[in-house]
Parts: structure tokens; sequence; C-alpha cells
């Protein structure tokens, strides 16, 4: 591969385009989230349950009470535990191979994000079904990602009701939009104690959107095609939701992961949300990788970066 130039990756720092009432939307946004009674359910679930882990089946309600399900990796060791919360991307589902790899010093929440329970990694991507990024897209109380930041959001609420969490720390490790909806997390959420953005979607998007190969950009793209009247609407309210707004907000450790190859997490959109950051922060760059940059080895690195962390007071 010819990279084009180191800075072109490394020394970006793109501007900032948050409309005034960005804080005023959120913290609006935040409120009423925390007005929504969590109602959680959580279910032992023999058949996954594994000669180290209880599994859970859980459920609470998220934005709109709309029920939010997942899966829950309790260690059989510990009675009281921190854990890390596990966000998949967009039009993919929960990375089961890392499954074979948890961290056995904390335990796990597997979420799947809105929309997501019917689809599964297996199908062929002409299969899978499409259009949630686009839902509401025009109206921002009820667009989807709104509705996803603040369903995991409210995943740290649901854990302080488990009676062996410990929620002091919690960690996040969230890949693609996955990542993107951590990251609105972890900067309004002070129980957050450190965060992996694995090719994380939604940064710079003025710039992304324009290059990026991911389900979300292309869908996003195809309705700014069809209501081209409406296009200076759909960019402004998608600029709520773009991580590069909240960057310098962040106060936990981060760690950043790329591939100089990844046509759906373009790099140097990555790269010039990583520079924003004024946290303690560490990226894992794979010049010859695309999108699964690292591979099994470097989720499993993360993850136990993470555990490190969260179990440190």
């Amino acid at each position: 591969m010819a990279i084009r130039s180191f800075d072109h990756y490394f020394m970006n720092l793109p501007g900032m385009d948050a409309e005034p009432d960005f804080d005023r939307f959120w913290d609006k946004s935040v409120t009423e989230i925390r007005k929504i009674p969590i109602e959680p359910e959580v279910h032992e679930n023999t058949k996954k349950t594994t000669a180290k882990f209880k599994v859970y089946d859980i459920s609470y309600n998220g934005f709109l009470k709309a029920r939010i399900k997942g899966l829950l990796y309790a260690p059989k060791k510990k009675s009281k535990v921190r854990f890390i919360v596990h966000l998949h991307d967009y039009n993919r589902f929960i990375d089961k191979s890392i499954i074979r790899h948890l961290n056995e010093n904390v335990a796990h929440l597997f979420l799947i994000i809105r929309g997501h329970e019917i689809v599964e990694n297996r199908l062929p991507e002409e299969e899978r079904p499409l259009g949630y990024i686009i839902e509401n897209i025009i109206d921002l109380d009820t667009y989807y990602a709104r509705s996803v930041y603040l369903d995991v959001y409210r995943s740290i609420d649901f854990l302080r009701l488990i009676s062996f969490a410990d929620c002091n720390k919690v960690g996040i490790s969230g890949k693609g939009f996955g990542a993107a909806a951590g990251f609105f997390t972890a900067v309004t959420s002070n129980r957050v104690g450190a965060i992996v953005m694995d090719s994380p979607l939604f940064c710079n998007l003025p710039l992304s959107q324009n290059i990026s190969q991911s389900d979300a950009s292309r869908e996003i793209n195809d309705i700014i095609n069809i209501q081209k009247s409406r296009k200076h609407q759909i960019k402004k309210n998608l600029s709520y939701f773009d991580i590069n707004n909240f960057a310098d907000r962040l106060k936990c450790p981060a760690m950043f992961v790329s591939g100089l190859n990844d046509t759906i997490a373009p790099p140097e959109c990555v790269l010039g949300v990583f520079n924003r950051l004024q946290c303690e922060k560490v990226i894992e760059v794979y010049p010859d990788d695309g999108n699964d940059a690292g591979g099994e080895k470097q989720r499993i690195k993360a993850m136990d970066w993470l555990a490190k962390i969260i179990l440190t007071d």
C-alpha cells in the first residue's frame, strides 16, 4: 500500500461544527432519558452459561421505553465485579469470537443496538436489514442515532441496579457506530473509567460522509440524494452526533484502533478525532489492515487494557 503521507493521517485537526444549542440539546436529552423507568429484567440463560461465566439474558427500557436487550457474562468466581460494556457496529452483531477469550476478572455486558435483534453476522450482506440509520433523520428529537446514544447511556444506570455490579468504574468497548454511541456515554457519565474505540464511525462527518464506504454513510447519502432539498437539514442534524464535537470533553483514558486501509472508518477521520482528545490516550495503528484492524489479537489486547484500568482504584 502506498500511504499518501504521514501528515494526512497523523497531523490533521478537524474543525468543530457544533450548533449553538448543542449543549442544551444533549442536556435536555439526558434529562429525558433519566425520567424513564428502567424496569430491568435479568434471567439466567443456562444454555449459554459456561464453566467460568454465568450468562444472563437482560433487557431494560431505553429511549422512548423501547426494550434494549443483551447478554451479560458474570464470572462465577467473583461476587462483586466491574463491567465492560461491549457495543457492536451498525448492521452487524455481537462479536462472538471475543466471547471465547473473555477476561475473567470482570463481567461483560454485550448490548444489542436497537433494531438489530434480527441481524446476524452470518447473513450475506445483501440479506441484512438496512435503513435504521436514516430513521427520522429529519426530526432531531426522534432520530435513530439519538435513541441509540441514549440507550447506551442508560446501560450504566441498568448496571447500577444489578446486585453484583460494582459501577465505580465501567469500561466501554465499541466498534464502528457502537463506538460512537459509547463515546457519548463516556463523555456524559462520570462512571466510565476507560473506553476502546475500534474503527469508530461518525468521526468528522463532513469528511467521512464523502469518503466512507460504510452501510451507514451509504444509507445517509442515498436519502440525501433522494431528498436534495433537505440536504442542509440532514447535515445539520448529523452534527449533533459527530463525536468530533464531543472529543475535547472526554476525561477518561481512551484507546483508539485504526487500519490505514480502512474504507469504512477512514483513518484520517479517526485520527482527526484522536488528535482532539485532551485525556490520557493511545492509538493502535495497523498500516496494512482495513476495518478489522489487528484482528482478534487486538481485540483481546484492548479488552485486557480496559480490564486493567477499570480494576485499578
